[in-house]
């Protein structure tokens, strides 16, 4: 019988070991990596090229680009192309960000053979219509200028631009001059040099066999250009300070932080253990000071986003205007107490359990468990990076938290827009 008077006994997970990718070639330059689960009858397949905004003669190809992949092939329009996805209960994404665009294609494994035609198609073969850009160009304009009369929009917009200056696609934003700069001629060429002739990896997962990765050396086996495409980071800017009013707003958004550096660096998991402390979750040291005994925001956090070269850190909240000055006061309270007093054992202890548990929950699903191993292979990780993770959590104490507060927070940017 059970003892409901008891607890049961607590035992902390000291290590995860994801399990192994298979890993194969198809053709020249591109990559293949697979995860099996035979207990789900679905898939995932992605294809990750290096062609993120960051690349192309101009700021913005690559976002057209993405938009126009699924806009039909020489064959199918794209409803036709949407429809036939969707009819053998499958869809398709495109994707892209700083660094990579990527096609992602869900399905049921007993249709696999039939997606790949039309994928192969819109990837490789797609009609980019002229009359689809503009159309795409139209609706990124708008939704700019929509966009930006938020004030954390604006804020961000600002607070990256202060970072890595305007002439580096890190801190660009689509803007309508941008926009009536780009061209069909220039997309095609974009989708040619970065998309047809570049070598790209695939990313597999789910119910999949033998047979699947045959039918993939059978569709996508081609000649690529094998090319590394650098990423180069700007020149470092010096600290800012900016604030702009909005009459027309009541609220203010604030943005602190400044540049950092990615998964390599040695301090990397030093200082997110003390930016979870800081500002990482529900519990932190901001949202109990800011939100919930001062009730100046509905929530306010600090994160790092890694890049490809470095990184970056930022508290963000959005306040009453009335409240700027009160909340920027007590945001830098709480970074000088971690600097003067050391983390108690019992709140570090708190920090490392929610991050150990937040590791284990985003590693519950096959999925899951692939998008790690993206990392691993975009990040240049070690494999073991997240197999270690739980041990090097665990192995911070108080006096790295403030080093880290100590050595990294003493020349941060600000930006107060609203």
């Amino acid at each position: 019988m059970l003892d409901r008077n008891t607890a049961p006994s607590f035992k902390a997970t000291e290590k995860i070991t994801l399990p192994d990718v298979e890993i194969a070639s198809i053709g020249s330059g591109i990559g293949l990596f697979s995860l099996v689960n035979h207990n789900l009858e679905i898939f995932r397949l992605e294809i990750v090229f290096k062609a993120g905004s960051y690349f192309g003669t101009k700021f913005g190809l690559s976002y057209f680009t993405s938009k126009l992949l699924p806009a039909g092939t020489k064959s199918k329009k794209a409803n036709e192309v949407a429809e036939s996805f969707e009819r053998l209960g499958g869809f398709l994404e495109v994707s892209q960000n700083q660094e990579r665009l990527v096609v992602t294609l869900h399905g049921l494994t007993k249709f696999f053979e039939f997606y790949l035609q039309d994928l192969t198609d819109l990837i490789f073969d797609p009609i980019l219509p002229g009359e689809e850009l503009e159309i795409q160009k139209k609706i990124a304009s708008q939704s700019y200028l929509v966009n930006i009369e938020k004030t954390s929009v604006e804020a961000n917009k600002i607070f990256r631009e202060g970072l890595f200056g305007t002439d580096h696609s890190f801190g660009k934003t689509l803007e309508p001059a941008d926009i009536d700069l780009i061209s069909l001629d220039e997309v095609a060429s974009f989708h040619q040099e970065y998309i047809k002739s570049s070598s790209f990896n695939m990313f597999l997962v789910g119910n999949i066999h033998q047979k699947h990765i045959a039918l993939l050396h059978e569709y996508f086996n081609k000649e690529t250009i094998h090319s590394s495409f650098p990423i180069v980071s700007p020149k470092m800017n010096d600290v800012f300070e900016l604030r702009k009013e909005k009459v027309d707003s009541l609220q203010s958004s604030i943005r602190i932080g400044r540049r950092m550096f990615n998964r390599h660096h040695p301090d990397f998991f030093k200082f997110l253990v003390f930016n979870t402390i800081l500002g990482g979750f529900f519990g932190s040291r901001l949202m109990k000071n800011i939100r919930e005994e001062k009730g100046l925001t509905y929530g306010i956090s600090s994160s790092m986003v890694p890049l490809a070269s470095e990184g970056y850190w930022s508290i963000g909240a959005d306040v009453k205007k009335e409240n700027v000055p009160l909340a920027l006061v007590e945001i830098q309270k709480e970074i000088e107490e971690l600097k003067q007093q050391k983390v108690t054992e019992s709140e570090l202890s708190l920090v490392k359990n929610y991050m150990k548990g937040s590791v284990l929950s985003s590693t519950n699903t096959v999925f899951d468990t692939m998008d790690k191993h993206k990392a691993i292979v975009h990040e240049h990780l070690s494999k073991d990076f997240y197999d270690t993770m739980l041990e090097r959590i665990e192995g911070i104490n108080s006096t790295d938290v403030q080093d880290m507060a100590n050595f990294y927070l003493n020349d941060l940017s600000t930006v107060v827009v609203g």
